[in-house]
């Protein structure tokens, strides 16, 4: 019996990881499922992988960037590291599963980094389980999918390479990091400064990762971009220079404080005893918080605190190397306890509907919707709305416009039942209306209806 109890304690690691990934695959499957993924983003990225995964260029459908490379939006060549995975299966559910995978491996990165500096496994799984159960990545888990969220491995690896100073493995993480998303390269610098005060004999590495940080930022902002967008870079702040003013911005609203607070305190506060990661939260915050209208990224929901979770998780294992091994244990024990009831009570997880019942038979209900996409042949091109856009992402889809007949897509399908999510209609005026021109437009009939369903088709 003891043996057994040894071996539980000693793979602790392994059995929560492997229950946090089935948990993750459930929740997302299942909201995939039940068409709680959108177009906006799961689809831009999916029908941007699939394409490659054909051999054909990333082209999408974007309100802005409408008919071209998914570049002209953000510069994301990592993300076709994924396409080989529609070599094995054609189902858009593959890339859920990936992502889950992916942040599972960066806790386990994790692991092995608080393992390297700490040599202590109990606090290195208890900042794994702050890491894992934080609100803002398990947020990011079911939001869709999203680069930032995939590149949480790369990340978590670059920084394993460091610690374990294996110099060409950091450059190749660093570079697959840096491909999941142009703004990456703020991370990078900011990791520059991390590995500056952290190790003095990777200084010269430090000085290398800002100048690379700093060209591929240039590169993907300056030339790439706008050659792709035949524009300027859409997501440039508009005043950098009152924000290195004025850093009351990182405070001026209640979301904003918040946010901070439950970050910190999901980590135990602990990075704010390692000030050589300042430079790296700030760097996240900063982004986030200092649009004043962009207030989804101020707080934990979608995927906008995806970065920042990785970041605390390390800065949280070097501040540990402050305390003693009693204090440690003591210390791990208040992490997993406040991770726990942050994710079950004050916050609310979101992959606790999991072990939620309530949560599965929902699916059952929503088999008309499965009938209504399967009415669409798979070489057609079809208008949707944001949910069900999602089941085209292999064929020509293209999100519902008012000014539908620009596009004159084969077939339009709308599901017009009411309280639904908002974000169905996204980037429709009025759904009412657009109905109303469809059913006298002569160049169209309805070869499915319903009450509030509709497939209408190209004559």
């Amino acid at each position: 019996m003891k043996y057994y109890i040894n071996y539980i304690i000693k793979n602790l690691h392994c059995i929560f990881l492997l229950g946090y990934t089935a948990a993750g695959v459930l929740v997302s499957l299942f909201r995939y499922w039940q068409f709680e993924t959108f177009y906006y983003d799961f689809g831009i990225y999916d029908q941007a992988i699939w394409r490659v995964s054909r051999f054909q260029p990333p082209i999408i459908d974007h309100f802005v960037r409408t008919g071209q490379w998914i570049f002209a939006d953000h510069f994301t060549p990592s993300l076709f590291l994924l396409s080989p995975l529609y070599w094995i299966t054609s189902r858009a559910e593959i890339q859920l599963i990936a992502q889950v995978v992916a942040v599972s491996l960066s806790g386990w990165v994790l692991y092995k980094i608080g393992i390297s500096v700490l040599k202590d496994r109990f606090i290195s799984f208890a900042i794994m389980v702050s890491y894992l159960l934080f609100v803002g990545l398990q947020n990011a888990l079911i939001t869709d999918i999203h680069p930032d969220v995939f590149a949480t491995l790369p990340f978590m690896l670059t920084v394993y390479s460091f610690v374990r100073n294996k110099k060409r493995s950091y450059y190749l993480w660093l570079l697959i990091f840096l491909g999941f998303k142009e703004n990456f390269f703020l991370v990078s610098a900011g990791l520059a400064i991390f590995i500056w005060f952290v190790n003095k004999k990777w200084r010269k590495i430090s000085l290398i990762t800002l100048v690379i940080s700093l060209l591929w930022g240039w590169l993907s902002i300056k030339i790439i971009i706008p050659y792709f967008a035949g524009d300027l870079y859409q997501y440039a702040p508009t005043d950098l220079g009152s924000m290195l003013r004025d850093l009351t911005f990182l405070i001026d609203h209640p979301i904003k404080r918040k946010t901070l607070f439950d970050s910190l305190l999901s980590f135990g506060f602990l990075p704010l005893l390692f000030p050589p990661a300042y430079p790296l939260i700030l760097q996240d915050l900063s982004v986030r918080f200092f649009p004043q209208f962009s207030y989804l990224r101020w707080g934990m929901s979608m995927h906008y605190s995806v970065q920042l979770a990785g970041i605390m998780g390390v800065s949280s294992i070097y501040a540990c190397l402050r305390f003693g091994k009693k204090a440690r244990l003591y210390y791990g024990i208040v992490l997993v306890i406040v991770a726990l009831f942050m994710h079950q009570f004050y916050l609310h997880g979101p992959l606790a509907l999991a072990y939620n019942r309530a949560f599965y038979p929902h699916t059952k209900n929503l088999h008309f919707l499965e009938e209504l996409v399967n009415k669409v042949p798979k070489d057609a091109s079809v208008m949707t709305q944001n949910n069900l856009a999602v089941r085209f992402t292999h064929q020509d889809v293209m999100l519902l416009r008012d000014n539908y007949e620009v596009y004159n897509p084969d077939y339009i399908v709308l599901d017009l039942r009411d309280e639904q999510n908002p974000n169905v209609f996204f980037g429709l005026k009025d759904k009412d209306s657009l109905l109303t021109f469809l059913l006298r437009d002569k160049n169209y009939e309805a070869i499915f209806q319903t009450e509030y369903q509709y497939v209408f088709q190209k004559k």
